[in-house]
Formats: C-alpha cells, structure tokens, sequence
C-alpha cells in the first residue's frame, strides 16, 4: 500500500475537521485520513474506527483524487414527497380558512378532494414550511395573517 502524504496545512486542516467538524462521518474521515498518513494500514484503521476495510479504501481513493471534498458525503434524496406543491397549497389554503386540528383538515381534505393520504406528521411538516405554528395548549393552528401573506405564492 502506498503512504499518504500529506503537506503540514493539509494535516492542520484535518486535525481541525476530525475535532470540530459538524457531521459526525466526515470527522471520521478526516481522522482516518490523518490515520493513513501516519503509516497506519487500512486493516488497522478500519479496525480502529470499527468501519469495513473497503470504506476506508474508498476514503483514500476519494482523498487521492478530490481532495478536501472527497470526505463529505453526497447528495442523499430520499423518496419523493407524497403531495405536489399545488395540493400542499390547498392544505395551508384550508387551515388558513378553516385552522382546527391537523386530523381535521385531513379529514375535510380525504372527503372533497382526490389527493393520497398522509399521515398527520407529513401533514404536519408541510404546514411548518408553510410557517404555520400550532398553540402548545391547544391542538389547533393558530391563524396568523402576517405569516400567511408573506408565504403565500403572489
């Protein structure tokens, strides 16, 4: 196996990462990386950080040929969202108009309209981004004409 090496900046600025880095797996790479460099083997430090020996071939790989930003992860997408945005729309336009409990604009929804059901949290979720904001002793929404207007499309 060949021997990283690294310039004295390179090896400050993923010590500094490996400690003070948000993301807990790109501390990880960071500290493998350095761990590399200091002559470790990839068997040793896949042992040491309790990861596969492949991930940490893989480490070396992306450092060799990105760099720095071989060690953030990427891009992680997810299922796409239940309702589009024109029908999640019509839920604020209903909780604006009506407000009451997220079970009962589901409700109201499921009865005149043809969209896929959701759980109340998602339902939830979309209200927040919509900046809507419940009232902790009641289950409601609480209208705010402020917030409506500012997030509402013109």
């Amino acid at each position: 196996m060949k021997h990283l090496e690294l310039s004295e900046d390179e090896r400050r600025t993923l010590r500094e990462m490996g400690v003070f880095h948000p993301h807990a797996r790109t501390r990880m790479r960071a500290q493998g990386i350095l761990r590399l460099s200091q002559g470790l083997t990839l068997q040793k430090t896949a042992d040491e950080f309790g990861v596969h020996l492949n991930s940490v071939e893989q480490w070396r790989q992306r450092w060799n040929k990105l760099g720095l930003a071989g060690l953030y992860e990427g891009r992680h997408t997810g299922r796409p969202r239940k309702w589009t945005p024109q029908q999640q729309q019509a839920l604020g336009a209903l909780a604006h108009s009506e407000g009451g409990s997220v079970g009962a604009l589901l409700r109201e929804i499921a009865q005149c309209r043809d969209h896929a059901p959701i759980s109340e949290s998602t339902a939830k979720r979309y209200l927040k981004e919509m900046n809507f904001t419940y009232k902790r002793y009641r289950y409601g929404l609480k209208k705010s004409e402020i917030r409506w207007r500012s997030s509402a499309p013109e």
